[in-house]
């Protein structure tokens, strides 16, 4: 199979990741990305476990390195900002035997397109497809501008709203699990807002908010409540937030009033997808498009990189198509479904209710963060690669 065009729907963490590693193995990837560039819009996570394990064999550790927040420790505040967890970040770098970072979404995606540039893959900016039909011999694509072209396979990378999942198997609706919660993450000017050299969390019922530090002036915000399923306009979702974070306490309702109007806003339902077969005849999916987990689980970009990763790998081993998409789905797809299952539990208690005990989940975190229980409760949560016993080629 090796030589063969490829057609990677998304220009993200998965078919970015895909698109490389297929490269170095000897085919051809065409990426398309319905985005004019590289996105601007994305929230702040940790990145360590599988993530790093896929990073490391790819050669990207010293640019993840590269990537450096003013961010000493993270706290969690009360009304009055006054500090009732505090976990230095270097604790955290400890229990993960050094293999973390702080970053956006954002700076592993430029990351990977630099490398995607330096393997000589073809990346379309601004191109999206219409239509997509698997031929038995061929894949024929559509694109918007009425262009048309063959590949031998089509794998969409393209996001839990993925446009080539619905062309090849139908609605989303089909496939997702809405969590009842909605995040919002942006950037704002530190203007009067102190927040030093630390992340801070605040809550209270059915809605939290997270103050990152990107450098001297910036600072980057993540709003994470519960709401039913909505359609909001994007000129029309600070109102939104403004409204929904009204009469919040700390200063998450005066960050809102301080944001910018033509500030961009990531905003997203929290929804899984969650579907039986990652692949149909020459067509597969990875990352969100098939096993969409959340930020919840906090391992969404470790599970897309390596989704991008084995997909490849495996086209590489197998003598066809069939075996390597059976082999990928065989090898990732169980520990997908219970991280999504893991997430889904969770995301009762991620944001207070009106049942939660204050004083219960203030002890609760205390102890989650301590020293003396942290590493194993990152074990909980992504800190062993689902890689480890799987070779490098």
């Amino acid at each position: 199979m090796k030589g063969t065009r490829i057609l990677i729907s998304g220009g993200g963490i998965a078919g970015l990741t895909c698109a490389i590693e297929l490269k170095r193995r000897g085919f051809e990837p065409l990426v398309i990305e319905r985005e004019a560039g590289l996105r601007p819009e994305g929230y702040m996570m940790d990145f360590f476990g599988t993530g790093w394990d896929v990073a490391q064999r790819m050669g990207l550790i010293e640019p993840l390195r590269a990537v450096r927040y003013p961010i000493d420790s993270l706290q969690f505040v009360d009304g009055n900002g006054k500090p009732y967890v505090h976990m230095p970040i270097e604790r955290m770098r400890r229990a993960l035997g050094g293999n973390y970072v702080y970053l956006r979404r954002p700076d592993l995606e430029r990351i990977l397109a630099e490398r995607a540039r330096q393997a000589g893959v073809a990346i379309r900016y601004g191109c999206s497809l219409t239509a997509i039909e698997d031929r038995g011999d061929r894949v024929h694509a559509q694109f918007e501008g009425g262009d048309a072209d063959d590949f031998a396979l089509a794998i969409g990378a393209d996001g839990a709203h993925s446009t080539l999942r619905e062309l090849a198997f139908g609605p989303e609706r089909q496939f997702a699990r809405f969590l009842g919660l909605y995040v919002a993450a942006f950037h704002i000017a530190r203007g009067g807002f102190s927040v030093e050299r630390t992340v801070k969390l605040y809550e209270e019922t059915d809605r939290v908010a997270f103050l990152y530090p990107l450098d001297a002036e910036h600072l980057d915000a993540t709003y994470i409540f519960r709401q039913h399923e909505v359609q909001v306009p994007r000129s029309e979702r600070l109102q939104f937030l403004r409204d929904k974070y009204r009469g919040a306490g700390w200063i998450a309702e005066e960050v809102l009033r301080a944001c910018a109007a033509d500030a961009p806003i990531f905003f997203d339902s929290v929804t899984q997808i969650v579907m039986p077969q990652w692949y149909r005849g020459r067509v597969a999916l990875i990352g969100d498009a098939c096993g969409c987990l959340t930020l919840l689980a906090g391992q969404g970009s470790h599970m897309a990189m390596a989704g991008g990763y084995v997909l490849a790998q495996e086209l590489a081993r197998q003598d066809d198509h069939r075996a390597a998409f059976s082999a990928y789905q065989s090898f990732l797809k169980p520990a997908v479904d219970k991280k999504q299952k893991d997430a889904a539990r969770f995301a009762g208690l991620f944001v207070p209710s009106a049942q939660s005990w204050p004083w219960l989940r203030r002890l609760t975190l205390r102890i989650f963060f301590s020293a003396t229980f942290l590493k194993f409760g990152l074990g909980l949560f992504g800190a062993h690669s689902v890689l480890a016993a799987r070779s490098s080629d």
